[in-house]
């Protein structure tokens, strides 16, 4: 019986020996690549999900001024992130991973990379360049790309900052009666560009002279759209009813526009930044269009739109643009998240500011890999 195991146990190892050999002649390369390559399991890379919980500091003092733990002190509860590790913001995350996403600042992005599944670290100080950016100051100059403009890029100057300012009346409903601190902007225009004052037409409008406040334009509709076009109000941007309207009349200082819609035809009002109202026309008189709407209240109202828009051909307009605090701050967020992802301005509480990141990472997930 002892020879039989004996003898058994020779075969398995006659086997085991055997197969090795034909695994190396066959694959030894890559065997030897995977056994002693420095590519470690569990280390960060772009690409991979993590989850890592963090304490975010000012590197001028120390201070502590965000965290994911709910106990900073005993690093105890809270959630931590979960981040898909990728520099394009727009690539989508894993199958299976799809909570893991990309909403950090550059910097700590590049901290997570080459880090460990377990491993503790403090990264930075990261410039407020590649953190929440920096703060515009006089001089500075605000750069919406000719990609979002149609023609070059529009330069937007900062001319003065004034603090303790009111709010600027047009601002009131939306950040409240309160004082700011007020940002006088200034767009840089050249005579014979386009400026698009009147969303319906590309190219119409013409820029014929500029001073240091104020610029002039002079407009003339494309020919493709005089005639049953979709009007597009320039002051709410609401969209008018499709094709709809028609220029009636124009000579070297109007432009008359009328709207004709078919009773029941719908469109959206903009009565705010974010809100609007579906109107559907019920009648037309010579010169109103008679609405219908679903109030707050859940009851149809009536109300009425002009028919006839009048534009002066020959118009000016003050280039200097007033923006309280609260408003930049939204301007410079949608520029920098639509128009120019580049864009190093901000008006976040940390602009300005170096920081320091403490990251455990908690789990490593190889989704490179896959």
């Amino acid at each position: 019986m002892q020879k039989e195991k004996l003898a058994a146990a020779v075969l398995v190892i006659i086997i085991i020996g055997a197969l090795s050999s034909y695994l190396v002649v066959a694959y030894g390369d890559e065997i030897f690549e995977n056994l002693f390559s420095e590519k470690k399991v569990g280390v960060i890379e772009i690409g991979d999900c993590v989850d890592v919980n963090y304490i975010g500091r000012y590197a001028s003092n120390n201070t502590i001024f965000d965290s994911s733990y709910d106990d900073v002190d005993n690093k105890n509860g809270g959630i931590p992130l979960k981040i898909f590790v990728t520099f394009d913001t727009e690539a989508p995350s894993p199958e299976g991973y799809e909570d893991y996403g990309t909403g950090i600042i550059q910097g700590f992005m590049e901290g997570l990379v080459g880090l460990k599944d377990g491993e503790t670290k403090i990264i930075g100080p990261i410039p407020p360049e590649k953190a929440y950016g920096v703060k515009p100051d006089i001089g500075d100059v605000i750069v919406i790309p000719a990609s979002a403009t149609g023609d070059e890029d529009l330069r937007i100057d900062v001319v003065e900052i004034i603090e303790n300012s009111p709010m600027p009346e047009d601002y009131i409903p939306y950040f409240g009666e309160q004082n700011t601190t007020l940002y006088n902007l200034r767009a840089n225009y050249s005579i014979g560009k386009d400026i698009p004052i009147y969303p319906a037409w590309e190219n119409a409008t013409i820029v014929t002279k500029v001073n240091e406040t104020m610029l002039w334009t002079y407009t003339t509709p494309p020919e493709d759209k005089q005639t049953d076009f979709t009007w597009i109000d320039n002051t709410t941007q609401s969209v008018f009813f499709e094709n709809a309207s028609s220029v009636t009349s124009i000579n070297e200082s109007t432009i008359i526009i009328t709207h004709t819609p078919e009773i029941g035809a719908t469109m959206e009002y903009s009565s705010g930044l974010w809100t609007s109202t579906t109107y559907t026309v019920v009648n037309l008189t010579s010169n109103k269009i008679n609405v219908s709407y679903v109030g707050s209240t859940g009851n149809i109202s009536y109300t009425e739109l002009d028919r006839i828009v009048t534009i002066k051909r020959n118009e000016s307009q003050v280039t200097l643009m007033p923006y309280p605090k609260e408003g930049l701050e939204q301007l410079l967020s949608y520029i920098k998240l639509y128009l120019n992802p580049d864009l190093e301005y901000s008006l976040d509480f940390l602009a300005g500011e170096e920081l320091l990141f403490e990251l455990d990472i908690e789990n490593v997930y190889k989704t490179s890999q896959n």
